[in-house]
């Protein structure tokens, strides 16, 4: 008996010292899932690994829709092909959005102004682009009983001296008026998180979205009159569900084409709350 009980020991003491015995504690569990519609690689359920594999991981799409981010602790959120360290147990989920059609702005892309000036590039185009700018605009100073006609946007942009790469209209179609490598002003003056160089040049880092809509009358005194502003319709305040889902659908493509993180998503009134009040109050932040 004792000779059984010591060759039982030799074994398990070889076994240990060959690494033939493994605990749970060598291996890591990655979960993958996906919200909307696409495959993934691995794809979905739970995988086991040896502590510290580096996993990769693919989003595929399925058609009508877009990758959007990743959700989970990865070495590019909003990389397609991506990778991550399998230490431990992690949590990884693959979001897919719906592609939102983009629809050319009437009268054409803005690319001359009515002055006669050139909408400028950005100095190294696309590859500028670090954050996207939520605005809200309306015809409500002229037209406050009508201020959401899409055919009066490039009129107010010229007589403004303005213009925003996109606009969405209260019907949640979501127009282009400047291409994303151009330096659409929008920005104006401003500053954000103490850096110079975003003092007063946030166009060239910036794409624009104008949402059609208004604000609270407090919001809108100052910017229309008095006047103009009690000629406003409440339903004509704030902003629309199928707006919110356009730019839910947008945000996403544009994080994903240009790797923008979500702290670098800001509005109008964060770059310049001195003087303005865009997206302001009603708008609802939690939707992106």
């Amino acid at each position: 008996m004792r000779g059984r009980v010591a060759l039982f020991s030799i074994i398990l003491l070889a076994v240990a010292l060959t690494g033939c015995i493994s605990t749970d504690q060598d291996y890591a569990s990655l979960t993958v899932e996906v919200s909307g519609e696409g495959t993934i690689t691995p794809r979905q359920g739970t995988h086991k690994y040896p502590a510290g594999t580096l996993v990769e991981l693919e989003a595929h799409p399925a058609p009508g829709w877009t990758f959007s981010r990743w959700e989970g602790e990865v070495v590019d959120p909003y990389a397609v092909r991506t990778n991550m360290a399998a230490e431990k147990r992690h949590r990884v989920r693959a979001v897919f959005v719906q592609d939102a059609a983009v629809l050319e702005a009437p009268g054409g892309l803005i690319r001359w102004r009515a002055d006669g000036t050139q909408v400028m590039a950005r100095p190294n185009g696309t590859g500028d682009i670090e954050y996207i700018m939520i605005h809200a605009m309306s015809d409500a100073a002229a037209n406050p009983t009508d201020p959401y006609r899409i055919e009066r946007i490039r009129e107010i942009f010229d007589e403004y001296g303005v213009e925003s790469h996109y606009v969405i209209d209260r019907q949640g179609l979501t127009y282009q008026f400047v291409e994303d490598a151009l330096a659409g002003r929008h920005g104006g003056k401003g500053s954000w998180g103490g850096n110079p160089r975003l003092t007063n040049n946030m166009n060239r880092y910036a794409v624009g979205i104008e949402l059609l809509g208004i604000g609270t009358t407090e919001e809108m005194i100052p910017v229309i009159g008095s006047a103009s502003n009690s000629a406003i319709k409440p339903r004509n305040r704030g902003y629309t569900e199928a707006q919110y889902s356009a730019l839910e659908h947008l945000v996403a493509i544009l994080q994903q084409r240009y790797h923008v993180p979500k702290e670098n998503i800001i509005g109008h009134d964060d770059y310049d709350p001195a003087r303005k009040w865009d997206p302001g109050v009603l708008f609802d932040w939690n939707r992106l």
